[in-house]
């Protein structure tokens, strides 16, 4: 009888011990054995896409340091965005690629780097997201949410295309059925614009515009390329709206496990990759997306001047309503304001 009862004491100590060094959700720390990290990194983008393209660059030089190894799930296949943030969030996976919107049903920090009109072009762009002003959003999200931010990549500016008819003034949206993204901000945006935004999944955009469920998109002319929705659009109205940047997110807590030499890689992987998008993969994917949208008979005109300057000063209106929001994204917007 004693030595079944020690017996039972000393699976209860084991169980007790393992309960505790595991705690910390699903998230599995750095390896401090030799031996190279596992990561499990989603994106829920095509794989026909830059950032695909510029992510197998930070992935070659991380596999190649010998301290990592990496399991990268492209295409959605672990789900869309919402079913990825709240992954890394329970340290299911360790990284994932997320857009700003993204972030929108949870804190407002990253939705003014989307502002439209606000950065209209990537070389601000970049200088704004490595700006002291979007770290302090960075760390925001990392307090708010467990999530570390640690690169960033871009899918391209954001335009108007339609079905119908081209938007070319103010009027030509009044009641067009648009799809957007998940977003409060930009749903709020393409109200004022006198548009009917409408939110529909990633994915399932080409069968919406196919049934006429919606009439047009604000989009990136590579998404339109890459989803081939070019089979089913007439107009690419280009407004130069705003940016859409991802981020390279991980788990907090599965980044502090790891030694400052991995993080260090890791940061150095970022950097490689984010200079070889915008220098190489997204100009050159730009134009191919184009000449197929011309070869398809999609029609382009530019919205500008005093056309474009009503839009943009509707749209102000929503900068306002952010900036009072947080000294942060105050900061942000004044600092972008003056590039």
């Amino acid at each position: 009888m004693k030595k079944k009862l020690a017996l039972l004491l000393a699976v209860v100590l084991v169980c007790s011990l393992s309960l505790t060094a595991c705690g910390n959700n699903n998230v599995s720390s750095g390896s401090d054995d030799g031996s190279p990290v596992s990561i499990v990194w989603a994106n829920y983008g095509s794989s026909k896409m830059p950032i695909a393209k510029a992510d197998a660059e930070a992935i070659k030089y991380m596999e190649d340091s010998g301290l990592f190894t990496v399991d990268y799930q492209p295409d959605g296949v672990l789900g869309g965005e919402a079913d990825m943030i709240q992954q890394v969030m329970d340290g299911t996976i360790q990284a994932t690629i997320l857009s700003a919107a993204t972030f929108s049903s949870y804190s407002p920090l990253l939705d003014c780097i989307q502002l439209p009109f606000l950065i209209g072009d990537y070389e601000t762009e970049r200088q704004a997201l490595e700006s002291p002003e979007a770290q302090a959003l960075y760390d925001g999200i990392e307090e708010e949410l467990g999530i570390k931010i640690i690169g960033y990549a871009e899918n391209g500016i954001r335009h108007f295309a339609t079905k119908s008819k081209a938007i070319n003034t103010l009027s030509d949206l009044k009641g067009v059925k648009l799809r957007i993204v998940p977003s409060t901000m930009l749903t709020e945006v393409m109200l004022n614009l006198g548009a009917a935004p409408t939110s529909v999944a990633y994915a399932d955009v080409y069968s919406a515009l196919q049934n006429n469920v919606i009439d047009g998109e604000e989009i990136n002319i590579t998404s339109i390329y890459a989803m081939s929705h070019y089979e089913q659009l007439k107009y690419i109205s280009e407004i130069g709206m705003y940016p859409f940047p991802s981020f390279v997110c991980v788990n907090a807590d599965f980044w502090n496990s790891l030694s400052e030499e991995q993080q260090q890689i890791w940061l150095e992987a970022e950097k490689i990759s984010e200079d070889y998008e915008f220098a190489t993969a997204l100009p050159e994917y730009e134009q191919e997306a184009r000449e197929a949208c011309v070869n398809a008979g999609i029609q382009f005109n530019t919205i500008e001047g005093a056309d474009r300057e009503a839009f943009v000063e509707i749209a102000k209106k929503t900068w306002d309503t952010y900036r009072a929001q947080d000294d942060r994204i105050a900061a942000f917007i004044d600092a972008v304001s003056a590039m």
